[in-house]
């Protein structure tokens, strides 16, 4: 269920998965090596992970647009990086959220909580999370975390999601 809702932030964008895309890694049939940044991988990279994470937003954000440095990140980060098997997709942003909450990323924590709950993971599971990395940043960055997921289950609730 995607959100056609232009006003509302690529950090509330809903999406939702096919299971057995997600019980498995992804491995993208491109190769930065091979393929380098061509439209067929820019195309995979934002089909098969970013939009459904995010929403199709430009990379830098709605003001910075998508130019060609933002594409070039889309490649590498989600076509060479999340597409290169190892990990299924629902761990790789579970792993992304818990480092983005230690390293005290709050300007980001948002969005991937809100992808993390796109990729299935509960609000519980994030909160585990949240009390998990307090062990390992500390108690303020993990509050601070916890607060953030707080706001965006608030926000999705809020928005029917």
């Amino acid at each position: 269920m995607a959100n056609d809702n232009p006003a509302m932030s690529h950090s509330l964008h809903v999406s939702e998965f096919n299971q057995d895309f997600l019980s498995k890694p992804y491995e993208t049939p491109y190769r930065m090596y091979i393929d380098g940044f061509s439209a067929e991988f820019l195309d995979d990279s934002l089909t098969k992970i970013q939009h459904k994470l995010f929403g199709p937003w430009g990379l830098i954000g709605d003001k910075g647009g998508n130019s060609e440095f933002a594409d070039r990140c889309s490649v590498y980060i989600f076509g060479q990086i999340y597409g290169r098997g190892g990990l299924d997709l629902k761990t790789r942003g579970f792993l992304v959220l818990a480092a983005l909450s230690v390293l005290q990323k709050e300007n980001v924590i948002p969005t991937w909580t809100n992808a993390c709950l796109n990729l299935g993971w509960t609000e519980g599971e994030l909160n585990e999370l949240g009390a998990l990395v307090s062990h390992v940043g500390g108690f303020p960055p993990s509050r601070a975390a916890l607060m953030i997921y707080e706001d965006v289950f608030a926000k999705r609730k809020a928005a029917g999601k």
